[in-house]
């Protein structure tokens, strides 16, 4: 251990006084607040915008009293009710465009005929769409909510007149149902639908998105600073020194994990302030933080479970990042070759954040299982409505194993002449394919 301390030293200091690292360690927690305050900014600007003008042409073919007190109805709740008059319903839409109207609503024949025999009338709207921005989410939801709000007003209006000792929101609505959850036997007063999104978003999606970036960051962290160094052929100079292959590899992946968990951290508290700033959007209020205190809080061996796994993880991806740096004689070159690494973890992470893994076919299970970064995903997402799953237990003896042979393979790998005669292979093959490109450019 005294002699790992001063190597883990080194890499950490390293890899700080790169500005390329920084540029992964700071970019998330600028840009993703930015991004959703800009977002909910434009949402709500456009839709106030919007609804302080919002105009909707009537067409009225009953003239009656009774929906003249209907259009009073909408002026009342703040819309703007331009009369059009015109033969065909062609006519009108082009008479509602000139008048610059969200919609055009038709009162057919017969309306207060209808509301007078207590009988069901249709009410005809055209929406008129010219932008498909997410104002326009806004503006059609205003004039649907207007409409919603009179149909409870004339329906209102008609049950007071049947009886005026009667209720109208009892008759609407004679069942008062009271919906409970229960998880882990804890009895919840929340609907099943609201804690299902909630923790969709949150241990379904985020969690494990997070998980993804955190193996995705310390991946490119260690083939970064490995390629680095073989750029600048100061690998090749701490293989001479009198200390082990294996003290170098685990200074590298000690090192490696330190940074990336504080890139982790800091992409965490971006991606929080972006859907921070997501849920403050009309119409996305959500109330997680009340739903979230009511539910009951993980087992402690859950979090055990959860960080054996995620150091395994880290462990694993920090030693092919190690493989991608070493046989990479540049930087460019790494990044090229580290695009190999992020598709086979992008696509189970995909699985895990969107589906069911037990529902998929065999052939994806097994794909998704020989990974070991799905299993801190796997068991994210299921610490809070179930057991700990029975495939992380027997994951984390399998990605131990597998991480092992990982990290014996690349400490076999750190000698200078392997890595000169791999460097060099990739090197030719490389300029053997540029070069087919070229001539296949100039054939053409």
């Amino acid at each position: 251990m005294g002699k790992l301390k001063p190597l883990v030293e080194k890499e950490v200091k390293d890899l700080l006084r790169d500005p390329r690292i920084y540029i992964g360690l700071m970019v998330p927690i600028i840009i993703m607040p930015l991004i959703g305050f800009a977002m909910s900014t434009a949402m709500r600007s456009a839709t106030e915008v919007a609804a302080k003008d919002l105009k909707i042409a009537l067409l009225d073919y009953d003239g009656t009293e009774t929906s003249s007190s209907f259009i009073s109805l909408l002026t009342h709740m703040g819309l703007k009710v331009p009369t059009v008059s015109a033969d065909s319903l062609d006519g009108a839409l082009e008479e509602a465009r000139t008048l610059g109207s969200k919609a055009l609503l038709i009162i057919p024949k017969g309306f207060e005929e209808g509301l007078l025999s207590f009988g069901r009338v249709r009410i005809e709207v055209y929406s008129i769409i010219e932008s498909v921005g997410m104002g326009s989410v806004g503006v059609y939801s205003a004039i649907d909510h207007a409409l919603n709000t009179c149909s409870e007003m004339l329906s209102a209006m008609l049950i007071t007149k049947l009886g005026p000792g009667l209720k109208p929101d009892v008759i609407r609505e004679p069942l008062n149902i009271t919906r409970y959850t229960i998880i882990k036997d804890r009895v919840i007063e929340v609907p099943p639908q609201a804690l299902f999104g909630q923790l969709m978003m949150g241990y379904g999606i985020i969690v494990p998105m997070v998980l993804f970036i955190l193996a995705i960051t310390v991946t490119q962290m260690a083939a970064t600073a490995t390629a680095v160094e073989n750029e600048e052929k100061t690998l090749e100079t701490l293989l001479t020194f009198p200390v082990t292959r294996y003290d170098i590899l685990m200074a590298k992946l000690l090192g490696s994990s330190i940074v990336a968990v504080l890139g982790g951290i800091l992409f965490t508290a971006g991606f929080l302030l972006y859907f921070q700033g997501m849920f403050v959007m009309p119409g996305l209020e959500t109330g997680v933080g009340g739903v979230f205190r009511a539910l009951p809080p993980p087992p402690p061996e859950a979090f055990a479970v959860l960080a054996v796994t995620l150091i395994l993880s880290i462990l694993f991806m920090t030693s092919l990042g190690i493989v991608i740096g070493a046989l990479s004689s540049d930087v460019r070159m790494s990044s090229s070759l580290l695009g190999i690494v992020i598709v086979p973890v992008l696509i189970p992470s995909l699985l895990i954040m969107y589906g069911d893994l037990r529902a998929l076919p065999l052939v994806l299970q097994l794909f998704a299982y020989a990974l070991p970064t799905s299993y801190p995903m796997i068991m994210a997402k299921e610490m809070v409505t179930s057991t700990i799953p029975v495939e992380v237990l027997y994951g984390i003896p399998y990605s131990a194993g597998l991480t092992l042979i990982v990290v014996y393979a690349t400490s076999k790998l750190l000698a200078p002449e392997k890595l000169l005669t791999l460097q060099h292979k990739l090197r030719l093959r490389r300029m053997k394919g540029r070069q087919a490109r070229e001539l296949e450019r100039k054939v053409t």
